[in-house]
């Protein structure tokens, strides 16, 4: 090998040497940088994933516990009801409510349960207000019928629309007790001669008249003799004094027994 050819290979030498070291430097750079980013972005994942577990925590014992006081204060404060089967119902619907709202928390995540749910606990709610009304109302359900199927402006005042609701519920009822059908009564006519409205029996006591046979007239019913009738004309049993075969027989003055009554 000349001379010339060694100065151009350590020329070349001389020329790439600078350039690795540069490779070399800008390759450790570009690793440490990678590396604090890194780290810096796990940290900020991991407290992230932290603060939210810890978020979900403190909810959910603040749920338990607003739901254990207003449990506690539902107790307390609990609504008296008249009618006992008015109070089971309305509890009832309340346990039912505080269910929705465990079950909302739950499907929250799936789409259009959260509404249905909220539709649900709407109705149960409106349904323990009738049942309210319903109780403290004189006219009882024929409120709650009244309130809901007569339409207001929608500027009213509930209790308004409640007590104008429950004074057309009381006449309704004023009315059908104005017309309901009552038996018809009518007083059977005593017999002529008879002096009282009581049955004389074979000892001498007295009861109270009951109705007994006969036949009807002009739609009344007219009284009959019986066996056990006493003639005020001769005193005996089976007719009356107008039907007393004495009436066909001349009187005899002084007789004890044909005294006129």
């Amino acid at each position: 090998m000349s001379d010339s050819d060694h100065e151009a290979e350590k020329l070349l030498q001389d020329s790439t040497e600078p350039m690795e070291q540069d490779q070399t430097a800008s390759i450790s750079t570009a690793g440490e940088n990678f590396g604090v980013s890194d780290a810096v972005n796990l940290l900020q994942t991991a407290l992230n994933n932290q603060f939210s577990t810890l978020s979900k925590q403190l909810l959910s014992e603040q749920k338990v516990n607003a739901q254990s006081l207003s449990k506690k204060l539902k107790e307390k404060s609990t609504t008296k009801f008249k009618g006992e089967g008015n109070r089971v119902q309305y509890e009832f619907n309340e346990d039912l409510i505080e269910d929705l709202d465990g079950l909302a928390d739950l499907v929250s995540s799936v789409p259009g349960t959260r509404k249905a749910v909220r539709a649900i606990r709407s109705k149960l709610t409106h349904r323990n207000k009738l049942i309210r009304i319903a109780d403290a109302s004189p006219a009882g359900w024929r409120t709650v019928h009244e309130y809901e199927c007569n339409d207001y402006a929608s500027d009213s005042d509930d209790d308004k629309k409640i007590r104008s609701a429950e004074n057309r519920a009381l006449r309704s009822i004023k009315r059908g007790r104005s017309y309901r059908s009552t038996p018809y009564t009518r007083n059977i006519p005593a017999a002529a001669g008879s002096a009282t409205s009581h049955e004389y029996n074979s000892a001498g006591t007295t009861s109270n008249f009951r109705p007994q046979s006969g036949y009807t007239y002009n739609n009344v019913t007219r009284r009959t003799p019986q066996p056990t009738d006493i003639c005020y004309k001769c005193w005996q049993q089976g007719h009356w004094k107008n039907r007393c075969p004495l009436n066909t027989q001349p009187t005899v003055q002084g007789a004890s027994g044909s005294s006129k009554q």
